[in-house]
């Protein structure tokens, strides 16, 4: 009979949600760390351009921070890429609703069922 691991026991107890917020949060700080190096940017510098603390940006760069999808999008904007890509096949929201109208990058317009 085989022991389980203290850490493979521990993580049976943790829910799917939570796994995976911990490897996106993982994703996001190596993305951005990425494009830091490419685009010649420290840590500073990055704090600077986003009008932040530079502690908060070492505290997402360490998968520590939790931003919010505003501030996500403003390190986008501050090292001109994106960071994470979500697909959109062209494909109604939902059915049955109110159609809606979403500018999805500059001069381009899609539709939706809201």
């Amino acid at each position: 009979m085989m022991k389980t691991s203290f850490l493979k026991k521990a993580l049976e107890g943790v829910s799917p949600q939570t796994k995976k917020f911990v490897r996106r949060q993982g994703e996001f700080a190596v993305r951005l760390h990425d494009l830091m190096e490419e685009c010649v940017m420290s840590q500073r510098q990055l704090a600077e351009q986003l009008g932040k603390k530079e502690s908060y940006v070492c505290r997402v760069l360490s998968g520590s921070a939790n931003p919010t999808l505003k501030t996500m999008v403003e390190f986008e904007v501050a090292l001109g890429q994106d960071i994470f890509t979500i697909p959109y096949d062209g494909k109604a929201f939902s059915q049955g609703r109110h159609c809606r109208t979403a500018l999805i990058e500059p001069g381009q317009v899609c539709s939706y069922d809201y």
